[in-house]
């Protein structure tokens, strides 16, 4: 029985072990989300004139109010650019390696993100940014949670 009830701590240990060091870990993503909440040429706030027009440069989602300010984002790609960047050193990184929101791991290949009032949020799917879009402000909650761990 002593040995049985040892098997099982030492089994435990290491799944804690394992779960501490999963944490550490961040997901790389393979397309990071757009850090703003404004149109990256017209500072107009996303949304404000219908769906934002998303493209991908290299590694990172850019969003614009319109496909007009298209042809503007393209004659200073660089300097544009460099605006996410410095948008991206004020967004708290996201401290898992699990969905929000249907806790499953994250697989970087898949799992996608969004930047919420200065957050990242990460997902294992498209699906989960839906149901997190229905109630943001439950997950924001459960977000704290995770980032006190």
């Amino acid at each position: 029985m002593k040995l049985a009830s040892l098997s099982v701590l030492a089994a435990l240990a290491a799944a804690f072990a394992t779960t501490a060091l999963a944490a550490d870990k961040k997901i790389q993503l393979k397309t990071k989300p757009y850090p703003m909440d404004t149109c990256l040429v017209s500072g107009e706030k996303l949304g404000s004139m219908g769906d934002a027009y998303v493209l991908v440069e290299g590694d990172q989602e850019i969003q614009l109010c319109c496909k007009s300010c298209l042809k503007d984002f393209n004659k200073d790609k660089k300097a544009n650019l460099t605006k996410v960047t410095d948008a991206w050193k004020k967004v708290k990184a996201y401290p898992a390696t699990t969905c929000i929101v249907s806790g499953e791991a994250l697989d970087a290949k898949q799992a996608v993100g969004v930047v919420q009032d200065g957050s990242e949020y990460q997902f294992c799917c498209k699906d989960c940014v839906k149901e997190f879009k229905k109630d943001t402000a439950k997950f924001a909650k459960k977000l704290a949670e995770i980032s006190k761990k």
